[in-house]
């Protein structure tokens, strides 16, 4: 007995999932943003960390960043390295909400 089975609707279903996926990637990367700039534990004096804080939201997932440089140096790096809390707290934010979006 032979059964025909008709998938050519399957593609548009798994890219709809991956257009869902990412779409909340890019609300929490934004929320992780917005908490990263509201967080941050270190003086601001010229605004410039708190602005660098970006998110990257793709089918690879979620990456946060912050694209702050200062004489060629990783300036949040360096900040995070004295004990300041510049983009690392987001992360873990991002993270929190992103298990609570996902793995439900």
């Amino acid at each position: 007995m032979d059964v025909a089975f008709d998938f050519s609707d399957i593609d548009s279903f798994f890219e709809e999932g991956v257009k869902d996926v990412i779409s909340a990637e890019e609300t929490i990367g934004q929320e992780a943003v917005d908490y990263a700039i509201a967080h941050g534990n270190y003086k601001n004096n010229t605004g410039l960390l708190r602005r660098s804080n970006k998110f990257k939201a793709d089918k690879g997932g979620l990456t946060l960043y912050n694209d702050a440089e200062s004489k060629g140096t990783q300036y949040a790096a360096l900040v995070e390295s004295k004990g300041y809390d510049v983009i690392s707290g987001a992360a873990l934010y991002a993270e929190k909400r992103l298990k609570e979006e996902f793995e439900q």
